[in-house]
């Protein structure tokens, strides 16, 4: 583990993984801390860009049902920079990654409709200066994603704490509600730059009474459209190695394969996709070794199936909005996602 963090750290973190609004108060006794070490331990980690907690709708939520797309670009000589800078000030850019093998960028979109992710596919992104061809592969259907990763940290008797002590009502509702862009827009804006953010702070930021914050983000948190999601910086964890497999396998192996990925550890992201690879996975890995071992246990648990390509990501510039450091630091500045749209990433 980098020297970044310390073990107390990676327990706040792994508690915030499992309840990312909790009050520190509920948080310290499972920690063995204070809420004010806790919130000190916290601010440090986040403004060293360490740690951040954002948010955003779940896939499909939106504008009668969302669509998400992975797309493998790759770029004239010499202008892979120039393309990535134009690309992550794009609202419908979730993500950019230097992609080894085969493809210089993989790139993460969405867009409410099919005739819009097909306008942005066809027409928008290949209209980019230095943009030398790409190839896409449009999400079927999402069983695996980052905000269900979580850290080693906190021991079976903690995790439980965690989980008991941080609920509330609304977190145990399952309604769903319509996000009105005008309405929720603003709010899931600031959320997704602060997912700690108090009503207080919020209604200063959207210029709203506090009183009418606290009740829009009552609904958000009590609809269950609102993902929060507690992020570290990968390279600066005992993962830091990503890499994507590109997998084949019959329907009929699909739900098999799809409940023994739930159960590594390692997994960011599983994705049903049309063309010739069906289901995309993504996972962060320690190192080479591990890399290829888990590789030969995916093949081992499609043995009806093949892995047909694998592409190690190098280099991540933006995750679910945020910019990133070289050093997989964030560096605090948020590119909100669509306000129709928000959807889920590795």
């Amino acid at each position: 583990m980098h020297e970044d963090f310390s073990e107390d750290d990676l327990a706040l973190i792994h508690a915030l993984q499992l309840r990312p609004r909790a009050p520190w108060a509920a948080l310290a006794p499972a920690l063995g801390s204070s809420p004010t070490v806790l919130a000190q331990r916290w601010a440090r980690l986040r403004a060293a860009g360490l740690a951040w907690i954002t948010a955003y709708p779940l896939h499909g939520e939106l504008a009668g049902g969302a669509m998400v797309a992975l797309v493998e670009m790759n770029c004239a000589p010499g202008s892979v920079e120039a393309v990535a800078r134009k690309l992550e000030r794009m609202p419908r850019v979730h993500n950019i990654e230097y992609a080894a093998q085969g493809r210089d960028l993989l790139v993460t979109v969405s867009a409410a409709s099919f005739e819009k992710l097909s306008a942005l596919l066809l027409d928008e992104l290949p209209a980019l200066p230095g943009v030398a061809s790409l190839h896409s592969h449009i999400g079927a259907k999402m069983h695996i994603e980052g905000s269900q990763w979580q850290l080693d940290a906190l021991d079976r008797a903690q995790r439980e704490e965690v989980l008991r002590t941080g609920r509330t009502e609304q977190d145990r509702s399952s309604e769903r509600i319509y996000l009105r862009p005008d309405i929720y827009g603003p709010l899931v804006a600031e959320l997704a730059h602060d997912g700690r953010a108090t009503a207080a702070e919020l209604a200063e930021k959207v210029g709203r009474p506090t009183s009418t914050v606290r009740r829009q983000l009552a609904a958000l948190l009590h609809s269950r459209t609102l993902r929060m999601r507690c992020e570290v910086a990968q390279l600066h964890t005992r993962w830091p190695m990503a890499v994507i497999w590109w997998c084949r396998l019959p329907s009929s192996a699909l739900a098999e394969t799809i409940s023994r990925l739930r159960e590594d550890s390692r997994v960011r992201l599983c994705m049903s996709v049309t063309g010739s690879a069906n289901l995309v996975i993504n996972a962060w890995t320690a190192d080479m070794t591990d890399l290829l071992a888990m590789q030969a246990h995916l093949e081992r648990l499609m043995p009806t199936g093949q892995v047909l390509n694998s592409s190690v990501i190098l280099r991540t510039r933006k995750r679910v909005g945020w910019l990133m450091h070289p050093d997989g630091r964030c560096t605090g500045e948020v590119i909100p996602l669509p306000g129709d749209l928000r959807a889920g990433s590795a």
